[in-house]
């Protein structure tokens, strides 16, 4: 089994040294199997706003960097992405207004199809939505 992690998993760690220990606890077993999607890295370096946060950020990238579990997503993906981006807009009208938030989203979770990968987030509802438009392997995590 292989696992992508959501922005929000790592982010959760950064709170308090009890979430950053629960994550190494939780996650740090799952590394030999654990991807890193571009996408995330991108958006846990611009939520860095401090040295301690971008060093933590380098804290749980690095480990992914070495072993070469990094994941980025493909000219297919952007083209499959616009078609979710657009059966969204026609089928869920109501999440239009959070379409430009949701790209990045959904481009982890073709990143995670691509090689296999389950998704492993708190965001319940957005993937869940992304879901009914592509089918991906997604597990939520609770509060």
């Amino acid at each position: 089994m292989k696992y992508l992690l959501d922005t929000n998993v790592y982010l959760g760690a950064f709170r308090s040294d009890q979430k950053k220990a629960q994550f190494r606890q939780t996650f740090f077993p799952l590394l030999p199997a654990t991807f890193l999607s571009s996408v995330v890295a991108y958006e846990l370096y611009v939520n860095a706003q401090d040295n301690r946060t971008r060093s933590l950020v380098q804290e749980f990238i690095r480990p992914m960097e070495q072993a070469r579990r990094l994941v980025a997503p493909a000219f297919d993906d952007w083209v499959e992405a616009s078609a979710v981006v657009t059966a969204i807009e026609q089928k869920d009208k109501g999440w239009r207004s959070k379409l430009p938030a949701l790209l990045n989203d959904i481009l982890i979770s073709l990143c995670a199809r691509r090689i296999g990968a389950t998704v492993v987030t708190y965001n319940k509802d957005d993937f869940q939505l992304i879901r009914r438009h592509k089918d991906f392997s997604l597990r939520v995590l609770v509060v």
